[in-house]
């Protein structure tokens, strides 16, 4: 994992110093899609130039990806899943980088395994082989889960897919069970034909993990030198996300309008899930998007230390920075 992540520095200072860039780079955690359609929104619809902001979204190959550019300071933000943000400052200690915004209140981490192959529950997991993709961190959440039902992570076989073929490998039952967030390979294996009466869907925020999904992480240098930019970056965040679900087909042609090969209505209903399953869950409807409660954040750190390995640091200010959070009249959800 530190030879992958020096690589990926590696390439990222050959692409140039921060100080050649003129607009705000934003670092999304893989290609464009359904699921970063609200962005893609925010910037093609102006919100961003409504703040007085010049933002580019750019995709990148994975989160740790993203997490690279951004602590190295050639972005000033990325959107990643919090435990790949918090396990990436485990790795790379002292890098400049806090947690700003949780997007995603309800994590899309997924174990999804077929009947026909004995997977029904938690336990069956145990003696099947699963697939994973090797450029992220997905297969830590499987730790996670093994951990909160009382299983080894020893007893389950692990098969590296490319993110792309997780699916097919699904569908053609060279695994038995896959590992992903759920709204990338959910609307792939219906598209494949694969019966959902043949599919064990194992959400592992309804087996025992509180973890949060997609959180927006800045780089803390430029925090400090644009303090008064951040609330507004974090505005048109929220807002691309206000618009998406208010017009979701707006936010379908804005990403299709960068990639013609995209397939409208699979990356809808990607987006669809998204907003019903991750974004809009009775606590942000409340509350509004942005943060969660104190005990929700211990409980974060809490069981991504359940693997010794990781999260070794006792400071909590980087993983969860409430200074630029824009009001809760920007931030409510509906």
């Amino acid at each position: 994992m530190f030879n992958r992540l020096i690589a990926v520095f590696a390439l990222i200072v050959l692409a140039g110093p921060a100080a050649a860039q003129s607009a705000l780079r934003v670092a999304l955690d893989g290609p464009i899609s359904g699921a970063t359609a609200p962005y893609v929104l925010a910037a093609d619809s102006g919100l961003f130039a409504a703040e007085g902001l010049e933002v580019e979204i750019r995709p990148t190959r994975s989160g740790l990806d993203a997490m690279g550019r951004v602590s190295l300071g050639t972005y000033a933000a990325a959107v990643v899943d919090f435990p790949t943000f918090a396990e990436f400052l485990s790795m790379s200690a002292g890098s400049p980088l806090i947690t700003a915004l949780v997007i995603h209140d309800r994590p899309a981490f997924a174990v999804v395994g077929l009947k026909s192959h004995g997977i029904a529950a938690v336990g069956d997991l145990a003696g099947h082989t699963m697939g994973y993709d090797s450029d992220s961190l997905i297969k830590n959440r499987v730790l996670n889960l093994a951990n909160a039902n009382g299983m080894k992570l020893a007893d389950i076989g692990f098969v590296h897919r490319d993110p792309g073929a997780l699916a097919a490998a699904l569908a053609a039952g060279e695994v038995d069970a896959i590992v992903a967030q759920s709204y990338e390979v959910l609307p792939d294996l219906d598209r494949l034909g694969v019966s959902p009466d043949d599919l064990t869907v194992l959400h592992m925020a309804d087996n025992g993990l509180v973890l949060f999904g997609q959180v927006l992480v800045l780089n803390t240098e430029f925090a400090r030198s644009h303090s008064s930019a951040v609330p507004k970056l974090l505005a048109a965040v929220i807002k691309g996300w206000q618009a998406a679900i208010e017009n979701p087909d707006a936010a379908i042609a804005a990403i299709v309008a960068r990639d013609a090969t995209l397939d409208a209505a699979l990356e809808s209903e990607r987006l669809r899930m998204i907003v019903a399953e991750n974004v809009l869950t009775p606590f942000v409807l409340e509350n509004g998007m942005g943060v969660g409660t104190q005990a929700r954040q211990e409980w974060n750190v809490a069981q991504l230390q359940d693997n010794p390995a990781l999260i070794a640091s006792e400071d909590r200010s980087q993983f969860f920075n409430t200074d630029y959070l824009p009001s809760a009249k920007v931030r409510a959800m509906k």
